[in-house]
């Protein structure tokens, strides 16, 4: 299994951060599971797969954004940050991703 692109995490970014601006209760974990699996609930499988993988990207690029300084077992996870807080990091992060295509 491959990781995902600079583009396929862009756009699964910008998924996420349209989701979570039409879903303001929703948080960026189930906004991020829903833009790359279509299912807010969605339960990651053992092992890698492409949409894991893809989802992860999108985690890890929001929980950075929003705490860059850092290390990333210290960081906040974005099940963990407030609304705001998530989608203000995933914007950034869509930024910085869309930077890199």
């Amino acid at each position: 299994m491959t990781m995902p692109t600079h583009a396929q995490t862009a756009e699964a970014l910008d998924a996420t951060i349209r989701t979570m601006e039409a879903s303001p209760g929703l948080d960026a974990d189930a906004a991020a599971r829903l833009a790359v699996h279509g299912d807010a609930n969605w339960t990651m499988p053992h092992g890698d797969t492409a949409d894991s993988l893809l989802y992860e990207s999108v985690v890890d690029a929001i929980a950075y954004d929003h705490a860059p300084h850092l290390d990333a077992d210290e960081r906040y996870t974005a099940a963990e940050l407030s609304h705001e807080d998530a989608l203000r990091a995933a914007r950034s992060a869509a930024r910085r991703v869309h930077g890199y295509r």
